[in-house]
């Protein structure tokens, strides 16, 4: 007497509908890409006061920003690097040369316009240490192109930062 077997046995047939469901469950959606980076230079300038000295900052804040996908909630964040490398800072008693270290890096849900504020920390020309930084505060107001995150205005100033309450 001969038995004959299924073409498929049950687990291969699971598995070949689950590979096939799988497919057809994540559908063709377009895939997003990464956006480009746009740069704007922003004027920028205050004055930082504290010890041993105040300090004047002055120059331009690069800003770089871009939109970035979200594949899995199909909304698009804004990324902004915001570079404080090429402002000068002056001591206002010594004349000091002071510098600004990195980039600060900002993601925020996509808006037409965003105020941007956060601490940076300073330190005397030759003497980027934790012993010797001083914070200050920069902060922004961008405005923003809809569909490719590029800065369409800009302002900014440097303060004093604030310790929280």
């Amino acid at each position: 007497m001969k038995i004959r077997r299924a073409l498929f046995n049950p687990v291969a047939l699971s598995l070949l509908a689950a590979i096939a469901g799988g497919a057809v469950w994540s559908g063709d959606a377009p895939a997003q890409s990464a956006g480009t980076w746009s740069t704007a230079l922003v004027p920028i300038n205050g004055t930082v006061s504290g010890q041993p000295e105040s300090v004047v900052f002055s120059g331009q804040a690069k800003v770089n920003s871009k939109l970035a996908p979200d594949p899995d909630f199909n909304r698009p964040s804004l990324v902004l690097s915001i570079d404080l490398t090429g402002l000068s800072g002056v001591g206002s008693s010594t004349r000091a040369k002071y510098v600004i270290a990195g980039p600060e890096l900002v993601q925020r849900g996509v808006a037409a316009s965003h105020l941007i504020e956060f601490t940076f920390p300073f330190a005397k020309s030759g003497a980027m240490n934790l012993g010797s930084a001083q914070s200050g505060a920069a902060s922004f107001a961008l405005g923003f192109d809809l569909k490719t995150g590029a800065v369409t205005s800009a302002s900014g100033n440097v303060t004093s930062a604030s310790l929280p309450r």
